[in-house]
């Protein structure tokens, strides 16, 4: 049963999500976690009410398993290096698994029974993965808070020291957006010189790029490359055609100039990074643990770019599976790992169950059980955990990149409402994934209710963008509408409706 008395808090909050494979996840830090850092998480809530999850934790032990772990780094600040390199030989081994046994050919002649095995070796894998990557989220903010503290005690300035942690936490090289766009216009540098190519690429007629193979052969690596990057958990993957019209986007522009502009602002980020150490007087100790909080910003994207690929080379399976089980995607996203032995097995119709669960659906996991609420119990402890208070008007959240901006308020839940913002607007929602990296771009400020930690989406693109950043309000995708005036501190994690 859950004890209403531990002192319970949102982690994260987050749209378009379901039970598969984020219970996985929950499991893995209550579980797995333990054998990879020393400690794993007593109990942890995950709530999903029509693809919008919530996290909850119990503050208390959250911060006991946090600060356990930012000793270790304190003690060793090359750990993430070391798990970095862990990771990268999981998902050698992870996508040879996958692509080995996700042909649909082969899968219709698997029996019910392997088909069960394969989704249970998926689960190992996929929270070997995770309980490796969730050590960075347990101690960022206990780690941020530590580095604050330091850089506080150099300069008194609140506004200097805010500007200050933005820049020494940037890591760049984990942006996936700017990885992709350097790429890109790399190539685009490269089209725009050669004049056959520049129409032949501007029609868009496939047929045509296809036929000139000195064309069509970069950009179809990198497709390869980066089709998983707008892909979260169970969105599109971009298509050949998609990058075709990428491609032209960036050729309105000069692609050198571009790159250019990227490349010098690398060099800036490391002039004033260079600059702070030496005005504050940083010492080596604690230049190698900002370095730290760097490698860990670029380590949780690594596990975002495992992740992505990996759900989609899943997906064949996961789509088999619903088949022989008579119910939808959708559907099986709900189904638990313990359920196929009767879905698949015995033959058991659980569309009813699973319906309910997409309705409203608790995952409560401990270390050696996980239960699972729907109908009654579920809506008493959904009204338990998520409390708005619609008549707010200053909401206090994690500060995650430096500045002050008004503006009016965009609900912007996914990419069908990105018409919607217009240059100064205040992007409100729920979390933000890089497919948002183009509005953010216009806005004046960014402000969610979920982002788990200074390292999530929402703080490195903020980030990114030069704007300033509030994650964690809880409700104010619920409190402000369209069109609200509001002031965003970025420096204090305050956000004030103004009219």
């Amino acid at each position: 049963m859950l004890d209403k008395k531990l002192n319970w808090f949102q982690l994260s909050q987050r749209q378009n999500l379901s039970p598969f494979p984020n219970y996985f996840s929950t499991e893995s830090i209550c579980r797995e976690m333990k054998k990879v850092i020393g400690r794993a998480y007593e109990q942890v809530v995950l709530i999903f009410q029509n693809k919008h999850m919530y996290v909850f934790m119990d503050k208390d032990n959250h911060e006991k398993v946090g600060k356990f772990i930012m000793k270790k780094v304190l003690a060793e600040p090359d750990i993430f290096i070391k798990l970095a390199t862990r990771q990268r030989n999981f998902y050698k081994e992870f996508y040879y698994f996958l692509n080995k046994n996700n042909k649909s050919k082969d899968l219709v002649k698997f029996s019910d029974k392997k088909l069960i095995k394969l989704h249970q070796e998926f689960e190992r894998r996929y929270k070997e993965i995770y309980s490796h990557y969730f050590p960075v989220l347990a101690m960022e903010i206990y780690f941020f808070n530590y580095l604050r503290d330091y850089i506080n005690s150099l300069e008194k300035n609140k506004v200097k020291v805010a500007r200050c942690l933005d820049i020494l936490i940037t890591e760049r090289a984990s942006m996936i957006n700017t990885v992709e766009k350097i790429e890109t216009l790399k190539i685009c540098s490269l089209i725009k010189k050669n004049n056959k190519w520049l129409k032949i690429l501007k029609s868009e007629n496939l047929e045509n790029i296809k036929k000139e193979k000195l064309l069509y052969k970069p950009i179809k690596r990198h497709e390869r490359k980066f089709f998983w990057i707008t892909r979260d958990y169970d969105a599109d993957v971009l298509i050949f055609s998609d990058f075709v019209s990428r491609f032209n986007e960036h050729l309105k522009k000069d692609p050198e100039k571009e790159l250019s502009k990227i490349f010098q602002a690398e060099e800036s980020l490391k002039k004033n990074v260079n600059d702070i150490y030496k005005k504050l007087k940083v010492d080596k100790k604690h230049q190698r643990l900002f370095q730290a909080m760097r490698e860990g910003i670029y380590y949780k994207e690594l596990r975002k770019w495992i992740v992505s690929k990996a759900l989609y080379y899943y997906d064949p399976i996961l789509k088999e599976i619903a088949k022989r089980g008579h119910i939808s995607l959708k559907q099986a996203r709900h189904l638990m790992t313990r359920d196929l032995e009767n879905l698949l097995v015995k033959k058991k119709d659980l569309s009813s169950e699973l319906n309910q669960r997409i309705d409203l659906s608790i995952f409560h996991c401990f270390p050696k059980r996980t239960l699972l609420y729907t109908q009654k119990k579920a809506h008493k402890y959904f009204n338990f955990f998520v409390k708005v208070d619609y008549g707010k008007k200053i909401l206090n959240g994690m500060p995650v990149s430096a500045g002050k901006a008004n503006g009016r308020v965009k609900i912007v839940i996914g990419e069908k409402d990105f018409f919607k913002v217009k240059k100064g607007d205040v992007i409100t929602t729920l979390q933000v994934t890089p497919v948002f990296s183009p509005i953010l771009s216009k806005a004046s400020a960014l402000i969610c209710d979920g982002g788990p930690g200074i390292t999530s989406h929402p703080a490195t693109l903020a980030r990114e963008a030069g704007i300033p950043g509030v994650i964690g309000l809880r409700m104010a995708t619920k409190i402000f509408k369209d069109g609200d005036l509001v002031e965003v501190d970025g420096n204090n994690g305050v956000v004030k409706k103004l009219s």
